[in-house]
Formats: C-alpha cells, structure tokens, sequence
C-alpha cells in the first residue's frame, strides 16, 4: 500500500521530467545540421544560421503570455496546450523551407509556455518540497540539450535526411503530450494548481526582489549561451585545439548542467539565504574565463569544465530563486515568466555580441572580458536575489 501511494505521489514529478525532456532537443539538434538542411533545402547557410537563435527570440518575447494561459485555461491545460503545440512545430518543419522557419516558431512558442509553466506546476504539485522537482525539470533540459546535439547526425541517417531526423523528435513530444494530458485530466476541476488572475500584470517587474532575480536569470542565460555558441571557436583559435576536440569539449561542458540540476536546487533550498551558492556558482566561470584570456592553451579542458560547471548550475540556481522568492502558484508563475522574458531576450543578443566584437577586434580578448563583466554583474544580481525576502503579495 506504502508502495503504491509513493508511485502516485511520484507520477507528477516523472510528467515533467518527461516534458522537459522536450524542451530543448527540438531546436539543439538543428545546428549540427546545418550543412545537411543547406544542401537539401538549397538554401545559403548564413541564413539558416538564423535558426539557432530564433527560438531564444521566441522564448523572450512569449514567456509573459504563459501565465496569461494558464489563468483562462488551468495550469496543467496550459503545458499540455503548449507540448502539442511543440508537437505541430516539428511536424511544419517538414514542409520545406518555409515549414522549417515556421515551424521552428512555433515549437519555440510551445516551448516558452513549457518553460515557464513546469517550475509552477511542481509548486502546485509538492507545495515547500518542489526545489528537488524543479532540480529534475532542469537537469532534463540539459540532457535534452545534449541528446538533441549529439543525435543529431545518426538520427538524420537513419531518417534518410536531415529534415526527417528532426521529425523523430515527434515521438518522445507524443508521449510528453498522453503523459500530461493524463494529469491534466487528473486535476481537472481542480483549483490549487491555476495560478490566480493578477490585475497588473508587469506589476511584479516594479517588485525589487522580482527585478534582481530577472537580471540573475537573465545574465546567467547570456553566458550560457555565449559559451554554447562562441566557446568552440575560442578553443580552436585561441588554445590551439582542434574543430572536432572544441566541439566535444563544448558539449561535454553543456551537459554537465544534468548533474549540476540535480544537486544545486537542494542544496540551495536548505540556506535560509542563497547568497553563498550564488557566489560559489560564479566562481568556476570566472576561473574559467581568467583562463581563456590568461592562458588558453595551458589546461583547455579544464576551462571548459569549469565554465560548464558555473553556467550548469547558475541555471537551477536561478529557477530555484524564482520558487524561494515567491509566495504561491500564481506568483512563481508570474516571476518565471518575466525572469524567462528577460532573460532569453539576453541570451540571443549576448552571442551576437560577443561575436562582433570579436570581429572589430580581429580576436576573442574583448568578449571574453565582456563576459567577465557580465559574471560580475551576475553574482551582483543574485546577491540580492540571494537575501531571505520574498517578492510583495501586491505582485
């Protein structure tokens, strides 16, 4: 008996896990294929290369609407509505040239309203022990990362093109989509996980706490992404390592946010203040970056391990500051939309950045030491998001 209502109160936590597991092979796996898609589809890679920040585009300027969402239409609905959109994305991407950018918009707009909705549906789910929850949700997403970038040329084979082998990411969506349906269908009638309406809805952006931890996600997203793009480049020009090493050293770095997830929301959860782990969290990427500019090509594996450790854990570390911070379901659900907002908005014009200047200045030294100030004004921001107060109940 003990068994079974341990496995039923387990369920929640497993829909999404698997939901988040969706979240970002979908548009992880489009850049390794590049070359692929431009051969087939006939179409200049310079323009193709689009892709690869649309979707953090997409995440920014939908992320506020989710709440908006689930407030008409029940939390869980609204995750279930934004996976079968996911679902229809990958689906349009098959129809060409046309069908890969509009389908890419819309599985990115599934996805933002996932994104957002996962940390608020473990809150309404498991209440004061949701931090290990949404532990699970982001380590997911960095395995999703890594499955989608590193399957990407065998799944591609086997489909028999690279359009193709991005539609096989339809099948784990199908089953993330029967998996929440399920819950959802569970919580129907159910009052406790519908975040409540908000009259204001930007009002929490005027809220300080609100504000500081929105700057910690988003300039910890700036340097992840930065990494994701630029870091492979940086190795190969600047350490010396070779096209195929950079790119193995780079994804070995991004996935190390799995285990990363899994540790640093429960530790963080257990200080009354997070402005230790924010510190500790910063460390490793300001190590690494000292490195890449010092001496690159001293320990270049080392590097990128630290700055896939800083940057892998600044991310649960932020999720987790956004379900500290607030009061209720509503509330998490309105801060993890502006947080998210802000941040991915960040994160597609950081590597933009860090690229041109890089092309000003025929070298990587002037990015890498934006990026350091981006670390500093980072653990500033979470230093404040860090300290025990919680967002106003007005917000």
């Amino acid at each position: 008996m003990a068994h079974r209502r341990s496995l039923f109160v387990a369920l929640p936590a497993l829909v999404v896990v698997v939901v988040a597991l969706c979240l970002r092979g979908p548009f992880a796996a489009v850049g390794p294929l590049l070359g692929e898609l431009s051969d087939q589809l006939s179409v200049p890679l310079t323009a193709l290369a689009v892709l690869a920040s649309l979707p953090l585009v997409v995440f920014g300027l939908l992320s506020p609407a989710a709440p908006v969402l689930a407030t008409r239409i029940g939390l869980h609905r609204a995750v279930l509505a934004g996976v079968l959109l996911l679902a229809v994305g990958i689906a349009v991407r098959l129809a060409g040239v046309v069908g890969l950018f509009a389908g890419t918009v819309l599985l990115s707009a599934g996805i933002a309203v996932a994104n957002v909705l996962l940390p608020a549906v473990a809150r309404a789910e498991y209440g004061e022990r949701a931090a290990g929850v949404v532990g699970l949700v982001t380590a997911s997403m960095a395995v999703s990362a890594a499955l989608g970038a590193g399957l990407a040329q065998p799944l591609a084979s086997v489909a028999g093109s690279a359009l193709r082998g991005l539609a096989l990411w339809l099948v784990p969506v199908v089953v993330a989509a029967v998996a929440v349906g399920l819950l959802a269908r569970a919580r129907r009638g159910s009052t406790a996980g519908a975040p409540a309406p908000a009259a204001d809805r930007t009002g929490i952006l005027r809220d300080p706490v609100a504000i500081a931890v929105t700057l910690f996600f988003g300039l910890q997203s700036l340097s992840f992404y930065a990494m994701l793009t630029w870091l492979p480049d940086i190795l190969e020009s600047d350490a010396g390592v070779s096209a195929v090493s950079a790119g193995a050293l780079t994804a070995l770095a991004a996935v190390l946010g799995g285990p990363a997830s899994l540790v640093v929301p429960l530790v963080a959860a257990r200080f009354r203040s997070q402005v230790v782990p924010v510190l500790v969290v910063a460390a490793p990427t300001l190590v690494a970056l000292a490195g890449l500019l010092l001496a690159p090509s001293s320990a270049p594996l080392l590097w990128a391990l630290l700055y896939g450790i800083g940057t892998g854990s600044a991310f649960p570390l932020s999720m987790t500051l956004v379900l500290l911070r607030t009061r209720d379901v509503g509330q998490t659900g309105r801060l993890s939309a502006a947080a998210q907002s802000a941040g991915y908005l960040l994160a597609a014009t950081g590597p933009i950045a860090v690229g041109a200047l890089a092309e000003v200045t025929g070298g990587w030294r002037a990015g890498l030491l934006a990026l350091v100030v981006v670390q500093l004004g980072q653990a500033a921001a979470g230093t404040a998001a860090g300290r025990p107060r919680l967002v106003s109940a007005a917000s």
